[in-house]
């Protein structure tokens, strides 16, 4: 089928179902004939309703999860937190109907402090079973987390990267000491430090509680044989693996006993299609419920104008940068680049218009953000250029402040003359690297610099991230709690936790409150100290350049209703779903 045949194709309607709810679809086994007593001017009538198939409901990702433990999820990949959040959960969630999206109680009804912030103590849900019939309490939790920290020390960083910081102090130090059964309904967790953000950590898909019952104590789950047993709204059944061991096709059905009422969808089943083409066919076909999106603007018309289509786009909490090693591009020069880089062209011609450029290190849909408060670096050729003359860097002696940017001006004649204002490389692996490091070439040759493109293998380009001596790179990082120790002590705490902090960023007034953050209950305290850190991250010392904030497009069969869209999209929760 050609594009001109998709862009055409009207979608099917779902005819072997008949909605006898308007909250769920209800398909029948054999030829019936149901009584329908409705009063229509007077008289009762009948509905004869043909053998229909059982309705599956389809979700069609751009990729295949490989791997179905929540403690063995490098990336984290998002194939894989699909299938994980469906089935398993934690004692606290957030809830992504609201637009703040606040931290709710989920497996445990609430938490309280000790009067020294070192105990807390979680009350749990009683009457909950795992989906193995394992009941769910106090002694399980205690399982679970054993099991974290056991992971950390036995399991290769390469498995655990994406999260074991998570449970770690800036010391290196584990945040939650042990964790004591107080009675089958009641946990406390004894902390080493005091930690704020504890019921954060707890949304953590890593903190999700897994029965001990059908779970390996010394090993993770085996996508190929195991089978991943919560206590959620939907229960594992199958996965059809390749040759990879990533799985092609993981189904589930309802959890009739699940504590929070049965979800409304009886079964789902989730399709690896790797070809974005192939997802739109088959949601325009009505064979999917749900697709993965795509940024591909001529996709994204024909969806637009589909009958019975809905996108759904969202700007995610994940942040976009280029990283500069702090230790050989000073002050100086990162705040001329920061103000040389053409930020609208990159959204425009990287991502396709389908990003926003961010205003700080965190979301504006994050705990504690500021957009509205600070001097933003944003394109401005001739503040770039005055930047480094007012400095006396070396070589602007002579040289104008202006903002002409055509070929042969005498900024772009430096850069391409022996002697540029500065020499960096730009460490390359993939494609769209060397795209954006094209981009990074012409915009810094404006401020006399000269800037190669380093290609390199994965493993050489790693090894380089690792050991913090890469010139300049870009990359990405992934979100998933909605406070900030999420991003910021990443990537610019200069201690242990600091295990995106690739950039050699040390800053003897920003490290002190990283740590008193973490253990600032006062919230007016709290608030302005990431208001502190925020300031001096962009208007002082700009460590990177904040890019962009991709914009995802989900596409949602129209008959589908209850998605959360309103709070920010940290999960793809399927519970609240039902068919019209």
């Amino acid at each position: 089928m050609d594009e001109k045949e998709i862009g055409v194709k009207k979608k099917k309607k779902k005819e072997k179902f008949i909605t006898l709810n308007k909250r769920q679809k209800i398909s029948l086994g054999a030829t019936s004939i149901i009584a329908i007593a409705a009063l229509v001017t007077g008289i009762y009538f009948f509905l004869e309703l043909e053998e229909s198939e059982e309705f599956i409901f389809k979700c069609g990702l751009s990729g295949a999860p490989d791997s179905i433990d929540p403690l063995k999820n490098p990336g984290p990949r998002f194939e894989n937190l699909i299938i994980i959040d469906q089935i398993a959960e934690g004692l606290f969630t957030y809830d992504q109907n609201k637009t703040d999206t606040p931290i709710i109680p989920n497996l445990a009804l609430g938490g309280s402090w000790s009067p020294d912030y070192l105990n807390f103590t979680c009350t749990l849900r009683t009457n909950v079973r795992f989906h193995d019939g394992t009941p769910f309490n106090a002694t399980v939790v205690k399982w679970n987390f054993d099991r974290i920290y056991k992971f950390i020390e036995i399991m290769p960083d390469s498995d655990t990267w994406a999260w074991y910081p998570a449970y770690l102090n800036s010391e290196g130090k584990p945040i939650i000491n042990h964790t004591e059964i107080i009675n089958e309904s009641t946990v406390k967790f004894v902390l080493n430090h005091p930690y704020v953000p504890i019921r954060d950590l707890f949304t953590l898909w890593t903190s999700y509680i897994l029965s001990p019952t059908s779970t390996p104590d010394n090993d993770f789950i085996d996508i190929r044989t195991g089978k991943l047993v919560g206590t959620g709204p939907f229960i594992f059944d199958s996965c059809e693996v390749d040759l990879y061991g990533d799985g092609l096709k993981i189904d589930m059905h309802a959890n009739p006993d699940y504590w929070g009422g049965p979800p409304l969808i009886n079964k789902v089943s989730f399709l690896a299609l790797y070809s974005g083409t192939e997802r739109m066919e088959r949601m325009l076909s009505g064979e999917l419920s749900y697709a993965m999106g795509s940024r591909n603007d001529y996709r994204l018309e024909i969806y637009r104008n589909a009958t019975g289509i809905t996108v759904v786009p969202k700007t995610r909490l994940n942040i976009f940068y280029l990283g500069m090693n702090n230790n050989k591009i000073n002050i100086t020069m990162r705040r001329a680049i920061s103000y040389a880089f053409n930020y609208t062209r990159h959204i425009e011609d990287y991502w396709g218009g389908h990003a926003e450029k961010p205003r700080s290190p965190l979301s504006n849909r994050m705990r504690y953000s500021n957009w509205d408060d600070f001097d933003v670096p944003d394109y401005n050729i001739t503040r770039a250029r005055q930047l480094l003359i007012d400095a006396n860097w070396p070589g602007t002696s002579g040289l104008t402040p202006n903002d002409n940017i055509t070929t042969g001006n005498e900024w772009e004649m430096i850069a391409n003359s022996p002697t540029p204002l500065g020499t960096y490389n730009f460490s390359t692996v993939w494609s769209w690297m060397d795209f954006i490091a094209n981009l990074t070439i012409a915009d810094l040759e404006q401020i006399g610099v000269k800037v190669n493109i380093l290609k390199m293998e994965p493993v050489e380009f790693w090894d380089k991230m690792y050991a913090s001596k890469h010139d300049i790179y870009t990359a990405g990082w992934g979100v998933t709690r909605m406070d900030p120790v999420d991003v910021i002590n990443p990537l610019y705490s200069s201690k242990v936790d600091g295990v995106g902090n690739y950039i050699n960023f040390n800053n003897t007034e920003v490290q002190p409150w990283l740590e008193q953050a973490l253990e600032e209950f006062n919230e007016t305290k709290r608030e302005q100290l990431y208001f502190n850190i925020q300031q001096h991250l962009i208007e002082k010392l700009n460590p990177v350049l904040w890019l962009a904030h991709p914009i995802d497009y989900d596409i949602w069969d129209s008959d589908v209703k209850g998605i959360p869209i309103d709070g920010a999209p940290l999960r793809l929760i399927l519970k609240f779903c039902y068919l019209i």
